[in-house]
């Protein structure tokens, strides 16, 4: 059945009466918890509080105050080599980019097929599941387990994995993944799916802008350029495209939607490159605990509004659903494995490539699928995005060529040259998450250790993995 005869058989949705419930839920989710981080911060102020045993004052300690080394953690880390496997045929080393490549174009077509099925598609009983709450919740929960799975192997293989970030610090990027998530899924039921992929291609632009605001950075000339190409196309497939989501006639939702998705999702990459040079938070402890709060907010938010109760009714009705929400976590889960060990051997340009491949992928797999019209201009707007994206590859590939300039002078002071392409090289970090420079600052008194270094660098990876989140 295409997609436009099963959206014929939808009856039309409105904004559900719930919507308050749903806002009131994650004022309370989110509320609650930073209230008691405030309440925490005033209790262990308090004179007589430092050598209290009480079980109030340690979970007020484990929350904002940062986190105690074990001996085996103040060790000094010794930095490993690039994951590029060394003395490689040419012939081996190809079919391990080929493996990476179709490891993620796979796990996140396969992702989005089953995320579009989900949100915009009927079942048994004629219903569409409307809980984007629990979608993240099961996404974030897998995703846990495999990030805590793979923190606990580094720490096997003598990896140093601790950091000085109080507990309270990853919430922060925590609560705008979780909106830019539950965005993205209700975007779907206003706009197409095609539409919401083109439209996440743009996010640099939002991310330029929060860059500025929450660390003052600038970019080149032809970063800006992009992003209008980027937006063009964009507006150019949108302005001729036959909208077939399931409430018709509400774009405008789910543009706000989308861009609230962009907003939160850029947000989250600015706050986690933050947290990353100043607490020297490795990526996959990042991975570990914002999925940590992520899942503890959901929950707490499905309680409290009793969705988990309409979930449980829809699927003892729907069985089907429970496959497709599995398949979909699953995705997800392995998908940002395949992310991390290809940005970590190859770098950000090749998962660049890789990752633009799978968006045209996807875009194409759901016209397929569901039967999307299109029509020539669409196809141009479609060609526009994809040829910016092309040239944003272009320019990424010129900064990774240049060299990159340390007087003496400038890191003796603490402070880059002016000659160091540093706004380029910031800017394909937060869109990249370049392994290969971290950026940071050396320290007046003789420069940051090694270790730390080697954090930082790994610690920029979880800003690319977000982009497909």
């Amino acid at each position: 059945m295409s997609r436009a005869s099963a959206a014929s058989h939808i009856q039309p949705l409105e904004m559900p009466a719930s919507a308050p419930l749903e806002t009131a839920s994650y004022i309370l989710s989110f509320g609650s918890f930073y209230a008691f981080v405030g309440f925490a911060k005033w209790l262990l102020s308090q004179p007589g509080r430092a050598g209290d045993p009480g079980i109030l004052t340690a979970l007020a300690r484990l929350i904002v105050e940062p986190p105690a080394k074990s001996v085996e953690e103040k060790r000094s880390e010794r930095p490993s080599a690039k994951g590029r496997p060394s003395g490689d045929s040419f012939v081996m080393a190809a079919l391990h980019v080929a493996f990476c490549a179709v490891g993620i174009v796979v796990s996140y077509v396969l992702w989005g097929y089953m995320q579009e099925r989900i949100m915009t598609q009927p079942y048994a009983t004629g219903e569409l599941f409307r809980s984007s709450k629990f979608l993240v919740f099961a996404n974030r929960a897998l995703a846990l387990l495999v990030a805590y799975a793979a923190r606990e192997a580094q720490r096997a293989q003598g990896a140093c994995v601790s950091h000085t970030a109080p507990l309270y610090q990853f919430s922060f990027s925590s609560v705008s993944n979780i909106l830019s998530s539950v965005s993205q899924y209700e975007a779907l039921r206003y706009i197409s799916f095609p539409t919401q992929v083109l439209a996440k291609s743009c996010k640099m632009v939002p991310v330029m802008v929060m860059g500025y605001f929450v660390s003052r950075k600038t970019y080149p000339a032809a970063e800006y350029a992009i992003a209008l190409l980027l937006t063009s196309g964009v507006f150019l497939f949108k302005t001729y495209e036959v909208n077939e989501a399931p409430v018709r006639d509400t774009e405008l939702l789910g543009v706000c939607f989308i861009s609230a998705y962009m907003v939160c999702d850029s947000f989250t990459s600015n706050y986690q490159s933050r947290v990353f040079k100043q607490y020297s938070v490795g990526s996959i402890t990042m991975m570990v605990y914002t999925n940590l709060f992520s899942t503890a907010f959901t929950a707490l938010g499905l309680c409290l509004t009793w969705e988990l109760a309409d979930v449980s009714r829809f699927v003892s009705e729907n069985p089907a659903i429970l496959p497709h929400i599995f398949l979909m976590a699953v995705c997800s889960a392995i998908g940002q494995l395949f992310i991390f060990h290809t940005i970590k051997t190859y770098g950000p340009l090749v998962f660049a490539t890789i990752q633009t491949v799978r968006q045209l992928l996807s875009i194409f797999n759901s016209f397929v699928q569901f039967g999307h019209e299109v029509v020539p201009m669409e196809l141009l707007g479609i060609g526009i995005v994809f040829l910016a994206l092309g040239a944003q590859i272009g320019l990424r590939y010129r900064v990774s060529r240049r060299p990159e300039v340390r007087p003496a002078a400038a890191a003796k002071g603490g402070v880059r040259a002016a000659g160091d392409s540093g706004d380029a090289k910031d800017s394909e970090r937060e869109d990249c998450a370049d392994d290969d420079s971290d950026g940071s600052r050396t320290d007046a008194g003789g420069g940051a250790s090694e270790a730390h270094q080697t954090l930082l660098r790994k610690g920029h990876q979880t800003n690319q993995q977000q982009q497909l989140l």
